[in-house]
């Protein structure tokens, strides 16, 4: 159970935190451009890696769309799951489709989801510390073999709260830190099963966001951050 939810965390983190000043330098937004982001537990060791693989760049309008697999892959390289999703950048502002990741989950791999529409996460096109973002709120509803379940989650109180050199695998960014409130409730058979976790994540002007970490009754849960980037 500690192991799904460390799971569930550092996908909805990657969903939460997508976003870019300049859509054209949004690693996200260029053609065929390949992301890795490794997942790291509370003791720091590595244990599962999540691919990004952009399909397609087009137009709706004035806004830039892209369209995305993500692929869920053990520390061996061995697939365990995969998934499809979408954002948008309109005059510098992100919006990122807040399902795209829940299909990685391998618990939720054979489940059919359905939903009433897109809910996205917005981000302004231009960050400041101490600057206030918009929540967001997602819920999506599923069955298999017979069972029902409904699976919710927020995101509040996301704040910018200053800046910070980060450095990993696969490069060096100046960032700013966004901290924010995560909720995540699962109901099936009559039960609910809620997940309150505090998190903060590392977002490079012009690049996109680099890491991301999870607390949970204030120790370390794990973290996540970019080991490799192919343009």
């Amino acid at each position: 159970m500690r192991k799904i939810l460390f799971f569930i965390a550092c996908l909805l983190l990657t969903v939460n935190a997508l976003s870019a000043q300049d859509c054209k330098n949004y690693y996200y937004m260029l053609n065929n451009a390949e992301v890795e982001m490794t997942m790291f537990d509370a003791k720091g060791s590595a244990v599962a890696k999540n691919v990004y693989n952009v399909l397609s760049v087009s137009k709706e309008g004035a806004a830039s769309v892209s369209d995305f697999t993500s692929t869920l892959k053990d520390v061996k390289g061995k697939t365990i799951s995969s998934g499809k999703g979408k954002f948008k950048c309109d005059g510098g502002e992100i919006m990122i489709d807040m399902k795209m990741s829940l299909p990685s989950l391998p618990q939720l791999q054979d489940m059919k989801m359905e939903s009433d529409g897109n809910a996205f996460l917005n981000y302004p096109a231009h960050l400041k510390e101490g600057q206030s973002l918009p929540d967001g709120a997602f819920e999506m509803s599923s069955n298999a073999n017979g069972m029902d379940m409904t699976l919710q989650y927020k995101v509040t109180d996301r704040k910018v709260v200053g800046k910070e050199k980060v450095t990993t695998a696969g490069g060096s960014w100046d960032c700013y830190k966004i901290t924010y409130n995560m909720s995540l409730s699962m109901k099936m058979m009559g039960m609910n099963i809620p997940v309150e976790m505090v998190a903060a994540e590392w977002f490079a002007p012009g690049f996109g966001v680099v890491k991301t970490e999870t607390s949970k009754d204030g120790k370390l849960a794990g973290h996540m951050e970019i080991t490799h980037v192919k343009k």
